[in-house]
């Protein structure tokens, strides 16, 4: 059995100059089932939550107090972003577990283009690369040229596109240093930042490097465990695999959420009898002190 591995997602279909890609579905699927499950939890609410508001309300309670007893006050100003990230990872990393993730393919359009190509003028090496074949100009082995596969899964998992995790690194790294801003002002903030000054090139670079780290971490797992998944292809041999997926996607989705919300409270913490210079004392309002 032939395996096609990809770093990147595979293009399905072409709309202008927007490509849409197999983990672009996935991450929509999971966000439309988020929007649902909130807006049936959400639509008549009752003073005794029952069914799917309680549900919803329990999940959201929980995180509400894990920002609260990590961050303090200012926690509700990071819980919107913190139980976005989470829900969206943890949803996402679980619906790439469903059967069909990875197996149902589809005709590949960019394979279909390259055989739609005219055939009226073709220079040697196009017809050697054509034939499977670099053509052998240095006297070295012939080496096989590289090609679309026939096929691509109509769906994989969000989280294994390098393209989502990094733009959700992103999206954390802003709001970390908006939200350190906020608490301090701007030049309070930069004076955090290079205080010692001796160490402030080093600061900078490990703040550069977060959203790397956040992106790359959450990445090589679910793009590892994708190909651990599909490997272990036997239904007897892959349920402890399927298992460990389900343990590592909630991790995952935790430590994610988890370094964003600590970072941002690092980043905004303002020392007791220290007066905030951002807009109406910061982002703390209330203060840190005051939530332990």
């Amino acid at each position: 059995m032939e395996l096609h591995v990809s770093l990147k997602a595979e293009e399905l279909l072409v709309i202008g100059p927007l490509g849409i890609t197999n983990s672009m579905v996935m991450a929509w699927m999971a966000i439309a089932l988020l929007v649902v499950l909130g807006w049936l939890g959400g639509r008549a609410p009752a003073l005794v939550p029952t069914g799917i508001q309680n549900l919803v309300e329990i999940v959201i309670e929980f995180l509400y107090n894990t920002v609260i007893a990590t961050a303090g006050p200012q926690g509700r100003r990071i819980f919107p972003l913190f139980a976005t990230i989470f829900l969206f990872i943890l949803t996402a990393n679980y619906m790439a577990l469903l059967p069909g993730v990875g197996t149902i393919s589809v005709e590949n359009p960019k394979a279909h283009r390259e055989m739609a190509k005219p055939h009226s003028l073709v220079t040697v090496a196009e017809a050697a690369e054509a034939a499977g074949h670099r053509p052998n100009i240095s006297g070295s082995a012939e080496e096989p040229a590289h090609h679309e596969p026939k096929k691509v899964p109509v769906f994989r998992a969000a989280n294994a596109d390098l393209n989502m995790t990094l733009g959700m690194g992103l999206i954390a790294f802003l709001f970390i240093h908006a939200s350190g801003v906020m608490a301090h002002g701007t030049k309070g903030y930069l004076q955090e930042l290079a205080t010692p000054w001796f160490l402030t090139p080093i600061k900078v670079m490990i703040e550069g490097f977060v959203p790397v780290s956040l992106s790359m971490r959450l990445f090589g797992n679910v793009f590892g465990g994708e190909m651990l998944l599909l490997v272990m292809n036997l239904p007897v041999v892959a349920v402890p695999f399927m298992l460990m997926e389900l343990l590592f996607g909630f991790i995952q989705a935790v430590i994610f959420a988890m370094l964003t919300l600590i970072f941002t409270s690092l980043a905004t913490y303002i020392p007791p009898g220290h007066g905030g210079h951002g807009h109406g004392g910061g982002i703390h309002g209330e203060g840190h002190g005051g939530g332990h």
